[in-house]
């Protein structure tokens, strides 16, 4: 009877050798699903006074790697809740690819923001290797940002700010300028003409 366990045993760890050592199929299928069309909501756990609304071609939703891919991103808004319910757009976002992770933390290659308070228009650049990255805790950063509104007009390196703009940091490139009584103001999230 032991003789036969053990062969038994035997057979079950060669075959498991054997089983181990064949070739994977090329084509694994990926884990998820893609949707088409789609109109996409963000209610961010860390910033909850804010909704992010999206309109993609597709979302692909992988939750292996707990994130969605938003593939031909028709425009991106990023709205605040006030007090009374009502809720006023912030900010709008243009990209062509971004990507939502488990913390939802949004990542990009290159992506141009428009914030209607002070009318700034950031467009963000990435490395090899950094992202554009848009955190719900902190703000914003990425390896080079150029920024123009009224009052400021240059690029930025290695830029991080809160979505307010409160508190930017980075290193100015040469041509950065501050106009202090600029020939245009930002009024109700358009660029208009400075009233004598």
């Amino acid at each position: 009877m032991f003789r036969a366990s053990v062969i038994f045993l035997c057979g079950v760890l060669a075959f498991g050798v054997v089983f181990s050592l064949l070739p994977s199929a090329a084509g694994v299928a990926r884990s998820g699903v893609t949707l088409n069309g789609v109109q996409f909501s963000l209610y961010p756990e860390q910033d909850q006074g804010a909704v992010w609304r999206f309109q993609a071609r597709q979302v692909s939703i992988d939750p292996l790697k707990d994130e969605n891919t938003l593939d031909g991103l028709g425009r991106g808004e990023r709205w605040l809740r006030r007090l009374d319910g009502a809720e006023t757009l912030d900010l709008t976002l243009a990209t062509r690819k971004l990507v939502i992770d488990g913390n939802d933390t949004l990542s990009t290659q290159q992506a141009q923001m428009y914030i209607l308070d002070g009318c700034y228009t950031l467009n963000f650049r990435s490395t090899p290797g950094k992202p554009v990255v848009i955190n719900q805790r902190s703000g914003y950063s990425a390896p080079s940002v150029s920024i123009a509104s009224p009052s400021l007009n240059g690029e930025i390196d290695d830029f991080t700010s809160p979505f307010d703009l409160s508190n930017v940091q980075g290193s100015q490139r040469p041509g950065f300028t501050v106009q202090t009584s600029p020939e245009t103001v930002c009024q109700d999230g358009k660029i208009v003409s400075r009233r004598s």
